[in-house]
């Protein structure tokens, strides 16, 4: 593999590969093959038709598609090992030369940028201490009741807090629309799951009873609804009624925490739940006042390509999110109120300065070399074989193929346990 390697400004880097001519007609011969499989010609089997006639119904753009897709992943891989260079975004790969005999690649890769630490040790960031107020383990129990509440039938009317099972479907200008059906659905009256003013117009419903339900859609829902009337036919099969369990000695039991016997032991439980989760979040954002301290005394100069390329590898993500929730990024933007321009500038400003904490992390780890050794891992992995109560080879087996993760995030805890420690 011939390559040719130019730096340019702002630490851009072009490498031009020459593929093998061996390898790239390789590359194409099981491009073409694959291709060929789903080739039908007439009064032959698939796969069994002339070579020549196969050829014809094959697209040879396609053919370079695939064989040129067969080779990037290890090209780049193979490029960036052997020169030794670390990429900070997603490369930009252009193909500069395309024949049936020859292939060359161009590979812009932007390189991390330089990082110049400031005071990094003996910074102050006021710590604030974790307290737990009676108050606050009375609310922990009295949600734990919930949690453990169970839903009894009940032939009394509907009320707010009750839970009633309902068939419905809505029609907007008397036609039903996407999404307004449902059957045996579990709604709890004054839980804001539905459209405002659904809910209270259950109240007074028995179990077999049917009403007419008019609506108006909030102006920031989705297009297609916003603002609209819309008529819901809805009938109660069942009224339920949330049964809480009292705070006794029988509940401690029901609940089945380990080394909690006693009502006491259930108060100190909780106590102790709320302490740790209250510390942790001390500690987390102790830890980002003082990642802020570094960060802005550190000098590194970020290209605008690299918060492009975070900015829109943000975007992409948004953008599943939004659609596993049945939206598009338009109906998000909507029912948010944000512009496509006001979530691009908050995305850039949250992307510059996730880029910047991580060069200044990578920074001090190189400085400080710190470094995750093998037994260290081994130590970790046994941590969540017992956790898991899993035998450690199966917790192995499990991690296999995302342990590189996994020391990653070894190692990005030792990190901070580093600043943590040379810090007050």
């Amino acid at each position: 593999m011939e390559k040719q390697v130019t730096k340019l400004e702002n630490g851009k880097v072009e490498v031009l590969v020459q593929i093998e001519q061996e390898k790239w007609k390789k590359a194409q011969q099981t491009a073409f093959n694959k291709l060929a499989e789903n080739v039908e010609i007439k009064g032959f089997r698939k796969g069994k038709a002339p070579i020549d006639m196969v050829k014809a119904k094959v697209d040879q753009g396609q053919v370079f598609d695939r064989a040129i897709n067969s080779l990037l992943q290890e090209t780049y891989t193979s490029v960036l090992n052997e020169e030794k260079l670390r990429p900070f975004a997603r490369p930009k790969v252009d193909v500069t030369k395309l024949s049936d005999t020859e292939l060359e690649l161009k590979f812009t890769l932007i390189l991390a940028p330089e990082v110049t630490l400031g005071k990094y040790k003996d910074l102050h960031v006021e710590k604030k201490v974790a307290e737990v107020s009676d108050e606050e383990v009375s609310g922990a129990l009295e949600a734990l009741k919930n949690q453990h509440a169970s839903l009894v039938v009940i032939e009394k009317a509907a009320e707010l807090g009750h839970t009633v099972i309902i068939d419905f479907e809505g029609f907007v200008d008397e036609k039903p629309f996407e999404g307004g059906k449902g059957e045996n659905y579990a709604l709890e009256l004054g839980s804001n799951q539905f459209v405002p003013g659904f809910e209270e117009q259950l109240v007074g419903l028995k179990a077999n009873e049917n009403k007419d339900i008019k609506v108006t859609f909030p102006k920031e829902y989705v297009p297609e609804l916003a603002s609209k009337e819309a008529l819901f036919k809805v009938k109660v099969h069942e009224v339920k009624e949330k049964k809480i369990p009292e705070l006794n000695e029988e509940f401690v039991k029901d609940v089945n925490l380990p080394n909690v016997k006693t009502l006491d032991d259930l108060k100190a439980h909780e106590k102790a739940r709320l302490l740790k989760q209250k510390e942790d979040g001390l500690k987390r954002d102790y830890f980002e006042g003082l990642l802020k301290l570094i960060r802005e005394d550190a000098k590194i100069d970020v290209a605008q390509e690299i918060i492009d390329s975070e900015v829109e590898a943000m975007q992409e993500n948004l953008n599943k999110q939004v659609a596993q929730q049945g939206l598009t990024l338009e109906n998000y933007l909507q029912i948010t109120g944000q512009s496509v321009e006001t979530m691009k500038e908050t995305m850039a400003k949250e992307a510059e300065e996730n880029i910047r904490s991580i060069l200044v992390l990578e920074k001090i780890a190189e400085v400080e070399d710190i470094k995750v050794e093998e037994d260290e891992i081994e130590f970790e992995l046994a941590k969540v074989a017992d956790q898991y109560q899993m035998p450690l080879d199966e917790v192995k087996k499990i991690l296999k193929d995302n342990m590189d993760r996994f020391v990653a995030d070894v190692r990005a805890r030792r990190i901070q346990e580093f600043i943590l420690n040379n810090n007050d």
